[in-house]
């Protein structure tokens, strides 16, 4: 069988689940790859073809996406019982590589977190949004990123706030960072503890209330809390709405809990008010939005400027 035909079948999965397609070696090893859906997935895909050149599998680990395929089957072919096995001892193996990788995450998260300051009011984040530090923290955050040419460099941002994200089990098991201004290395503002777990990570404002908000980045929280009083849980991503909204549910079946959906009119399917909304469906909470495009934050901000 030819790479040609291997490459056709890695393409194909790569972009069935959001991953950028690179051409890897047959090694049997993952290599990482970038998002296709979103600038700042640096890395976050990994694709690997198997010894054989036969198959592979490619995950999307922000999504939690898998993808696997073989040349032998054609499309709409049953999968053999030796391709299941493939996938199982895949799967099994990734599973274990990526807990070592969370738990490695993790305790370096809870050592830096530790040691963080409590942050200051006047930092230029929270001053640009116009919201308290709510038991934020300060630290350098460091960074490792690939050059131009392919090798690791490092790079150290101080001055950044950090935010722990928790486990239903209480356990600190990553962070993110908020810098004070647009890093244009990494292109982005935030970023978080690289090869940390995401899903049903959380964060939350406020003591408890009998109505719980579910929102997803601080700002958006840090002004609900601030307008309502009401205890407010930071999903961080619409995409882990849901696993939050679960977590929150199972933890307090009578509360009335609200998901403040972003409402992200200027991208082709709304992903904060679609996110929301189903996961308000799942857990039977309510789902409210800002009557402009944006945040609460956002929202909030607006009015201040608007009222007389």
């Amino acid at each position: 069988m030819n790479n040609q035909t291997i490459e056709q079948y890695c393409r194909s999965a790569c972009e069935s689940i959001g991953v950028t397609y690179k051409a890897v070696l047959a090694d049997g090893q993952f290599h990482t790859a970038d998002l296709s859906n979103d600038s700042k997935g640096k890395n976050d895909g990994r694709i690997k073809i198997f010894l054989d050149q036969q198959g592979g599998i490619v995950f999307n680990n922000k999504s939690g996406e898998q993808q696997s395929f073989f040349i032998n089957r054609k499309a709409g072919e049953p999968i053999q019982a030796i391709d299941y096995e493939h996938i199982h001892r895949e799967q099994q193996r990734r599973k274990i590589e990526q807990q070592a990788a969370y738990d490695k995450a993790a305790h370096k998260a809870l050592a830096l977190w530790k040691i963080a300051k409590p942050a200051t009011e006047n930092h230029p984040y929270l001053v640009n949004k116009q919201v308290k530090a709510h038991g934020l923290r300060l630290a350098p955050w460091l960074r490792s990123f690939k050059d131009d040419d392919g090798n690791y460099q490092k790079l150290t941002i101080d001055n950044c706030l950090i935010l722990p994200l928790y486990n239903a089990e209480g356990e600190l098991r990553s962070l993110q960072a908020i810098f004070p201004e647009h890093n244009p290395t990494l292109d982005r503002n935030k970023d978080f503890m690289p090869r940390g777990a995401m899903a049903g990570l959380f964060w939350w404002i406020g003591a408890k209330s009998t109505t719980v908000l579910i929102a997803e980045g601080f700002a958006t929280a840090a002004s609900l809390y601030e307008q309502t009083g009401y205890r407010v849980y930071m999903a961080m991503t619409a995409n882990n709405l849901l696993a939050v909204g679960r977590i929150v549910r199972e933890k307090l079946p009578t509360h009335d809990i609200i998901f403040c959906a972003d409402n992200d009119t200027k991208t082709p399917v709304n992903a904060g008010l679609t996110k929301s909304t189903a996961a308000a469906l799942e857990i039977e909470g309510g789902v409210i939005a800002p009557p402009i495009s944006g945040d609460f934050n956002d929202y909030v901000n607006y009015l201040r400027e608007v009222r007389p």
